[in-house]
């Protein structure tokens, strides 16, 4: 899980450094060879990201295979486990089909979206085997995760708005207002996008700030999610700011890259808000339908 949202990462720097084509429309070679000389940042950056792409493959076929082998009573994470592998292997092909498109913005928004679907079954695998081991004790509220899944929709969304608000290559219009104006000539195009991305993040703000003040509320009974949603206010306050630096600085690729990343990280709060509430891992662990991990030794 960490590892993805490394990658995630690595791959918000590729796109803020222009390095999406670094080693042109090559794949899985880049320029030509499996290892090319390094001759300039553009190719540095796309092979740091290929190279970090095939670790995760490497960790989520060998979580796979783990999955299949200890938790086959807990269909829920072993499928889980093994749909993480497919969606990986499907992302390869993604980020080989975004090459060949030339960075073109659908395929990107693509990309994206299946990492954000790839890193939340991976927050599902490790919150049902951690409840599993008694690494916390599940406290459901389906209406709180119901509620918690509606707001990370409204983040993947506004996730997704802001990378195709990226593909403009205009500099950004002015912070807060745009044109100095609350409601700018929407017959501008650069300004009708920004203005969008910037409205639907007051409104997921908003029913972020709902969300989280009524499960801080909460946190005697609910003391993960509590301690999850102070994380989700704090990264979108800290958001708020970093998104004001992409215009300030215009778009220095460091502020861009951790925008991306505050962003991922925020929708993965949210995903695991939604997961620790679900009555259903309650039940599970109840039941204890998923297994305890074994020892190495034990398990031969």
């Amino acid at each position: 899980m960490v590892a993805t949202f490394i990658l995630v990462g690595i791959g918000g720097l590729v796109r803020a450094t222009k390095s999406g084509l670094g080693c042109g429309t090559d794949w899985p070679d880049c320029n030509g060879a499996l290892a090319p000389a390094l001759a300039n940042r553009a190719v540095l950056i796309e092979f740091s990201h290929r190279l970090a792409a095939a670790v995760v493959v490497v960790l989520l076929g060998t979580l796979a295979v783990l999955a299949v082998r200890r938790y086959r009573s807990s269909p829920r994470v072993m499928w889980a486990a093994l749909g993480a592998f497919g969606l990986v292997l499907f992302q390869a092909a993604l980020g080989a089909l975004v090459v060949k498109l030339e960075l073109q913005a659908v395929s990107v928004l693509l990309h994206l979206a299946t990492a954000m679907t790839l890193a939340a079954l991976l927050i599902y695998v490790v919150a049902a085997v951690h409840a599993s081991e008694g690494g916390f004790a599940p406290a459901s509220d389906a209406s709180i995760s119901r509620r918690a899944a509606a707001v990370g929709a409204g983040v993947l969304v506004l996730l997704l708005v802001g990378s195709y608000v990226g593909s403009y290559p205009d500099r950004p219009p002015s912070w807060p207002l745009i044109d100095r104006q609350l409601v700018p000539d929407l017959g501008n195009e650069l300004f009708l996008v920004h203005f969008l991305h910037r409205s639907l993040a007051l409104i997921v703000g908003a029913a972020l700030v709902v969300l989280g003040l009524r499960v801080i509320r909460r946190k005697s009974e609910l003391p993960l999610a509590a301690k999850l949603a102070h994380g989700a206010l704090g990264l979108f306050l800290l958001e708020i700011l970093v998104g004001a630096a992409n215009v300030w600085t215009d778009l220095d690729p460091a502020v861009v890259t951790i925008h991306l990343v505050g962003g991922s990280l925020i929708w993965g709060s949210l995903v695991a808000l939604a997961i620790v509430t679900h009555p259903s891992l309650a039940r599970a662990a109840s039941r204890n339908e998923i297994p305890r991990a074994r020892p190495a030794l034990e398990s031969r």
